[in-house]
């Protein structure tokens, strides 16, 4: 709380990159973007399929303001103020009488309106006074300095759809400022997360431990092509605590069974020093910081008071005592919290063995039993596993529902009356977009043999009667089975699995030279489990092992981790986890499904797509897929970057390695692009490349946002370059890349009209092959948004795919056909996929990697339902953990350069 002098308040200068991060949910500077290079240009539209008419989650802006619009500068307090404390500050009375009542706050330092105010606003705001209390002990009085900047032109937008200017601060700060208008009673109305709004009302449900999934509203306004501006409207899903008593969320929380386990459990306990300690339960209640509650109780002198959590005290209401002065003796009497409440207001605590809570404000302690969470609260930590589970089956709703909910939101956001889009001049349709796509062809399937399907627009085919394209590079000789103890399966149900096993692999055309492979129990811990039967199916066979399977009795992600990692790291071999469920049912198709990992991982392929529409890769083509992957915030573990490269002339195997990229960092540094593409380039030369390095790269990148294309341009694409100048013996790559970006985070869906069998799955979903490149996708550039799956359950969601760089001048056709037929040969299914496949791989590579990271087993996992979503280091900082290698994948049998991953 602060109260300043009379000197003029210093304003902090709003910067660009401010204004971009909140365009473009980015932390690159604008200095960084400005300084852009510009990106790959539309070359017109896919003419290939037929034309499909499908509805977009998209509402046309049919008009905005023309209007002045001035910017203002807001300064309150020292500028380091909490947001309740500015929020109060900017709704008073005292600023509404100097300022009027006709702007809008971003709720940090800007805001803008109609009217051009005579002067600065420079006044002193008493809270206190404001809120009609007396006053407390320190000042709660805070200077308000509102001056104007500049004058916003929205003109410039128009130019910037009509093509006749680029993106510039200017246009960012337009388009920032109908993001606040669109923003500004919705965020009145309802609970503001980003660009998403809940309310109580919304449909919920509880997923577990305390927590409840709220469904709500999200709205982006985006510039379209072709050369407008429409709002994106979708539905919204996110976790909040449960309105319940803290108490019972705190039960919850902790996983225990009631009341009486919760004071048991966060008991002190020994320390082994003949001392006290608080225990691991009572270190969870630290969950509960920063979390609003309310207290309850006969008397209360505050109910409506909130309160601020700070921490857990490890002391009961009989131990924590405080001084009360008696108002008429003037003496001071000591007394335990237990008492006082006993005493005051005639309360007796039923569980005063709980630990006390202590709030932000200074000397405010209360007891656990009295609180209760009371307004909806975002959950800010990882969900654990069956809460995520919940989750996901909360969230999915078939196309219908989707569509139903999408204008449900739409009607509640009232565009028509609301008076802040009316004050200021801007119109939204009350209609969803109808766009024209197409439907692109299917490839067909070639296998072995010879052997063809089409699966039309079904997007799967079915293995039974299948040859894989190839089989094992090597015999399969020496391979062994471990099983894991377990009550699912016995010795008899493992040699019939084993039997099916050989007979489905010679069937789809893999060779097995030993058809009796070492099977034997394994020792429950994992590391001495892959040790035996590495060494036990070498002795049988008198030759290092090709392949090791492990039957094991549940789904133990840990255990699971510490198998690959062994069998990666300590001994190089190709390895397989199967389930004692599934081993016991010997189902035909499971073990087909488990084949084509296991011949891909021996050096096979499961199959080949065949086009009419496209040619072959053009000769020595190289596709570079890149992800990188971060833990939980909070987490211990680092990021990973995984880059995987093509290794066949048709782009169906990838060989891929990983590496840690420091601490949240999103851009590949120059170092891990070396150490993990240097091998990889080396044996695509040696093989693929027939000696020559390529002349031709694809390079797919993945997880990156709009405002971080110019660093993927200005950073990792000079890299790979650089790397290619040294494979060139110093002489600069005269090569051509194109450089594609391909994202699943965002909010466009599709829904074809009801009963239209030429663009709708039985579900209602689009069909694999839907292809939208206007309506939704970006007024410049190229981009567009490809449905290349059939989705098992809910809303299918598209790849939203970027083109930053095409210096091999694609057609659409070419690129967007090519780019479709290779999500048919992913290895490991019998259905196209979403994703293009060499990012698919990318994300297989990273997560598969984590098993790597140089850590001992007995640490345990790094992350889970206990790590908090906090304050995360930029992308610019420098990776501060990029030392911290994983561990090299063991060189037995070149395992590095297979696909270990899948």
């Amino acid at each position: 709380m602060s109260a300043s002098g009379g000197s003029k308040a210093p304003l902090q200068k709003t910067d660009d990159a401010s204004l971009f991060r909140h365009m473009h949910d980015t932390d690159q500077s604008a200095e960084q973007f400005f300084a852009r290079k510009d990106l790959a240009k539309r070359p017109g539209y896919n003419a290939t399929g037929k034309e499909v008419a499908v509805a977009v989650n998209s509402y046309a802006i049919t008009q905005f303001p023309t209007k002045p619009v001035y910017q203002y500068d807001v300064h309150i307090g020292n500028g380091s103020e909490k947001r309740a404390v500015v929020q109060k500050v900017w709704k008073s009375k005292t600023r509404v009488a100097k300022t009027g009542n006709r702007f809008i706050f971003d709720g940090n330092k800007l805001a803008w309106s109609l009217d051009r105010l005579p002067g600065d606003v420079n006044v002193m705001v008493d809270l206190d006074a404001e809120q009609g209390s007396s006053g407390s002990k320190v000042p709660n009085i805070f200077r308000l300095v509102v001056r104007h900047t500049k004058k916003v032109n929205l003109a410039v937008i128009k130019e910037y759809l009509r093509g006749n200017g680029s993106i510039s601060k200017e246009v960012l700060e337009g388009l920032s400022f109908l993001d606040h208008v669109l923003r500004e009673t919705p965020s009145a109305k309802f609970i503001p997360i980003k660009r998403s709004f809940f309310s109580e009302k919304n449909p919920k449900a509880s997923v577990g431990g305390g927590v409840f999934a709220y469904k709500g509203i999200y709205q982006a306004i985006r510039a379209v092509d072709p050369g407008r501006l429409a709002l994106n409207v979708d539905v919204s899903n996110s976790c909040f605590w449960a309105l319940i008593s803290l108490l019972s969320a705190a039960i919850e929380t902790l996983e225990l069974r009631d009341v009486q386990q919760l004071m048991s459990w966060t008991r002190p306990v020994d320390d082994g020093q003949g001392g006290r300690a608080p225990s691991a339960k009572f270190h969870q209640l630290n969950r509960f910081h920063k979390l609003a509650v309310k207290a309850s109780y006969k008397g209360c002198p505050c109910p409506e008071r909130e309160w601020i959590i700070k921490r857990f005290l490890p002391t009961n209401a009989k131990e924590y005592t405080i001084d009360m002065t008696d108002r008429a003796t003037g003496q001071v009497r000591t007394m335990s919290i237990y008492d006082y409440f006993r005493s005051r207001y005639n309360v007796v605590l039923s569980y005063w063995e709980l630990p006390l809570v202590q709030m932000t404000k200074k000397g405010v302690v209360y007891p656990m039993e009295v609180l209760a969470i009371h307004r909806p609260q975002k959950f800010p930590f990882k969900l654990n596993e069956l809460q995520t589970a919940s989750m996901i089956k909360f969230a999915v709703t078939r196309p219908s529902e989707r569509r139903k909910a999408v204008e449900g939101s739409k009607l509640n956001l009232a565009h028509a009356t609301d008076p802040v889009l009316n004050a200021f001049g801007l119109k939204v349709s009350d209609s969803m977009t109808t766009t024209k796509a197409r439907l692109l062809p299917n490839p067909e399937i070639f296998f072995g043999g010879n052997q063809r399907v089409n699966p039309g627009t079904a997007g799967r085919w079915d293995l039974r009667g299948k040859k894989f394209y190839t089989k094992n590079s090597n015999p399969l000789t020496s391979w062994g089975v471990g099983v894991f103890r377990s009550r699912h399966v016995n010795q008899a149900d493992v040699e019939r699995f084993v039997d099916a096993f050989v007979r489905a692999y010679q069937s789809h055309g893999g060779v097995v030279a030993s058809t009796r492979p070492f099977i034997g129990e394994v020792e429950a811990d994992p590391a001495k489990a892959v040790y035996s039967l590495f060494h036990s199916t070498g002795n049988k066979f008198n030759q290092r092992p090709q392949l090791l399977i492990f039957i094991v009795m549940d789904k133990n992600a840990f255990h699971y981790t510490r198998i690959k990692k062994s069998c990666d790291c300590r001994f190089g071999v190709v390895s397989q986890v199967l389930q004692a469920s599934q081993v016991a049912k010997c189902n035909g198709q499971y073990i087909s499904n488990v084949l084509m990992k296991v011949n891909a991982k021996l050096g096979g392929t499961t199959a080949r797509i065949s086009s009419k529409i496209t040619k072959s890769l053009a000769p020595f083509t190289m596709i570079i897929g890149a992800d990188v992957s971060h833990s939980a915030p909070g987490s211990f573990a680092p990021s990973m970057a995984a880059m995987t490269v093509s290794m066949d002339q048709f782009g169906g195997r990838y060989t891929g390695a990983c590496e840690t990229n420091g601490d949240r960092v999103e851009m590949i540094s120059q170092a891990n692009i070396k150490s993990m593409l240097t091998p990889l380039i080396r044996e695509w030369s040696a093989t693929v490349g027939q000696g020559r390095i390529p002349h031709n790269i694809y390079y797919f990148r993945d997880g990156v946002s709009e405002g971080e294309f110019q660093q993927v341009l200005q950073q990792e694409i000079p890299f790979v370059r650089a790397l290619l100048k040294e494979f060139n013996k110093g002489v600069e790559w005269g090569g051509r890349i194109t450089v594609v970006v391909a994202s699943k985070r965002h909010h466009i869906r599709a829904f074809p009209q009801p009963g239209d069998r030429n663009a709708a799955d039985k579900n209602g979903n689009p069909l694999p092959g839907t292809l939208v490149e206007s309506d939704v996708t970006g007024a410049h550039g190229w981009d567009f948004f490809l449905w290349s799956h059939i989705a098992l359950q809910g809303t299918s969601r598209p790849v939203h795919y970027h083109v930053l760089v095409d210096e091999m001048k694609h057609t659409p056709e070419a690129l967007q056909n090519m780019i479709y037929e290779h999500c048919y040969q992913y290895m490991r299914s019998t259905t196209s996929v979403s994703l293009f496949p060499a990012v698919y791989y990318a994300h297989l590579v990273s997560n598969r990697a984590r098993a790597h990271e140089n850590i001992p087993a007995s640490s345990g996992p790094r992350s889970g339902p206990q790590v908090k979503q906090g304050q995360i280091p930029t992308s610019a900082e420098p990776p501060k953990s990029e030392g911290r290698q994983l561990l090299p994948i063991g060189e037995g049998d070149r395992l590095a350069l297979k696909m270990w991953y899948i």
